[in-house]
């Protein structure tokens, strides 16, 4: 079997095995920014309250709610950078973490299985197509740059790191897109003619940092499709504006069976 069509079925399989995993993206179960004052929310025992900077829950023991296996009786904080997500209480089998996006602090819980876990048969692909493997030039931006991106939630904006753009050509079309850092490594979120009939409405390419000559390699093949496609509960950034590819990408996921 060719090395690249191994490789690339590898990463499918790495792919498919994080979304089937216990409490993974299959199993969201529900979404809250947390209020100024404590309140209730919807779904959650305990009262949620934010200064800005910690999150706090207000419960009694027999609320059911624990930290590292002791209950919570009395009040828990807890904080988070921006961008970021960490675990924070568990309840029951339902682990609920921590999130800030766009300057607010949020709570979103998982179980541990759900109807969409149990009855996953994979995310639909392209065949494999060594033609998607592109040479892509590193443009670097001036350091600092950042990106304002609307999400999959209305109510949401972000800003993203976006260290440089990249140019390269398909179809003999001159393409030019933003690079971004969302948590880790280099990234695209790009539309293309596919959206909304073969795929979903946008998609994702990581990559790996630019060689010693300041080029990229960009192996459409492993385009995937950001959380949102999977749960209502996501707030994955949109692309950044002008990122759209002008021919049709029929490489990597297509769209999510939901």
């Amino acid at each position: 079997m060719n090395t690249d069509v191994q490789a690339w079925r590898e990463f499918r399989t790495a792919r498919e095995a994080e979304l089937v995993r216990p409490h993974g993206w299959l199993t969201l179960q529900g979404f809250h920014w947390v209020p100024e004052e404590p309140a209730a929310l919807a779904g959650l025992p305990g009262l949620w309250s934010t200064d800005g900077e910690d999150a706090r829950v207000e419960a009694a023991a027999a609320d059911g709610l624990t930290v590292d296996g002791e209950a919570v009786d009395g009040v828990s904080t807890k904080t988070v950078a921006e961008t970021g997500r960490v675990p924070w209480l568990q309840w029951g089998d339902r682990e609920i973490e921590l999130l800030r996006r766009g300057g607010r602090l949020a709570v979103r819980w998982r179980a541990e299985t759900s109807p969409d876990r149990e009855g996953f048969a994979g995310v639909p692909t392209f065949d494999h197509d060594p033609a998607w493997v592109v040479r892509a030039r590193f443009l670097p931006a001036p350091d600092g740059r950042k990106v304002d991106v609307a999400t999959h939630r209305p109510d949401l904006r972000q800003n993203l790191p976006a260290p440089g753009d990249i140019e390269f050509t398909l179809d003999g079309q001159p393409q030019r897109l933003t690079a971004t850092t969302i948590k880790a490594g280099l990234s695209i979120e790009f539309h293309d003619p596919t959206n909304g009939t073969e795929t979903e409405a946008w998609r994702q390419l990581k990559f790996d940092d630019p060689d010693e000559e300041g080029y990229v390699t960009l192996d459409f093949n492993r385009t995937i499709n950001m959380w949102f496609a999977f749960t209502d509960h996501a707030t994955c950034p949109a692309p950044a504006a002008g990122n759209t590819i002008t021919v049709p990408v029929r490489a990597g996921e297509r769209r999510a069976h939901r």
